[in-house]
């Protein structure tokens, strides 16, 4: 039992491959000399170029690239770039779909479907199709298949972009299972641990980072600094930030600020 705690979960190509129907062997046909080599579906040679191309031209850029500012000025409302952040991640395409069965419960307008990228596509199919024709797979419809993939592999999402104008910001969520967990409907109803974590390069408080972990109605915050003299700051404010967290519901139940081990930069 020590031993099976240390075995890393299965992919989720391995989970779906046991979950895949056998045909008995007395039922396979034989093979010979004159057995046809095997062909692929045109649906499973599309899946096999759109993922292929992606990895070949995008290998290791899984995260969402912000195009624009979420905040069109340097002093952003909290909730107003709170809403935004949410809106960059739930309207990516990364999560379509389940937008869209909910839309077809009747639990979301379609307005929403039309935001998302793979509803802008289709609008751009008809006027596209000749281009499309000879030119190949189209790349951006193959990295948001790679990117949903790993995001469904690996439970987390991660977004790099500008906070607002000149600020970048870099941001991680990440859904994780609770430690000691054994798999099964237990663990299925448990709640979840949610894990939010963003990275900035501030002008005066310099490199910043903060691990959020939610479990429930737990808040437990990490704050790392590249430097001393921004963590004394960042602990004199820490009274603010625990006042606007009640105030908004959520009680934080740890805090700790410290300056980063290393060549952290």
């Amino acid at each position: 039992a020590a031993a099976a705690d240390g075995v890393k979960p299965p992919s989720l190509a391995a989970t779906l491959l046991g979950k895949a129907p056998l045909t008995p062997s007395s039922e396979l046909p034989e093979l010979n000399a004159s057995t046809p080599q095997p062909t692929l579906s045109s649906a499973a040679r599309a899946l096999t170029s759109l993922l292929s191309t992606a990895q070949a031209g995008q290998a290791g850029q899984l995260a969402l690239i912000g195009k624009t500012a979420l905040f069109g000025n340097a002093a952003p409302d909290t909730a107003d770039l709170a809403q935004k952040l949410q809106d960059s991640i739930s309207k990516s395409g990364l999560f379509y779909e389940s937008h869209v069965a909910e839309w077809v419960k009747g639990e979301r307008p379609l307005a929403d479907l039309m935001r998302e990228p793979q509803m802008q596509r289709l609008l751009q199919q008809g006027a596209e199709s000749a281009r499309a024709a000879t030119s190949g797979p189209d790349l951006s419809a193959a990295q948001m298949v790679n990117q949903q993939l790993h995001t469904q592999e690996q439970n987390r999402v991660l977004w790099h972009g500008q906070a607002w104008p000149g600020q970048q910001m870099q941001w991680e969520v990440q859904r994780d299972r609770r430690e000691g967990g054994r798999g099964g409907e237990a663990d299925e109803q448990a709640e979840p641990i949610w894990r939010s974590g963003v990275r900035f390069r501030l002008p005066l408080l310099g490199a910043v980072s903060a691990a959020v972990t939610l479990i429930g109605d737990q808040v437990h915050i990490q704050v790392q600094t590249d430097s001393d003299g921004s963590a004394t700051t960042l602990r004199a404010w820490a009274g603010q930030l625990e006042s606007a967290m009640a105030a908004a519901g959520a009680q934080l139940s740890s805090l700790t600020i410290s300056q980063e081990d290393g060549d952290a930069g």
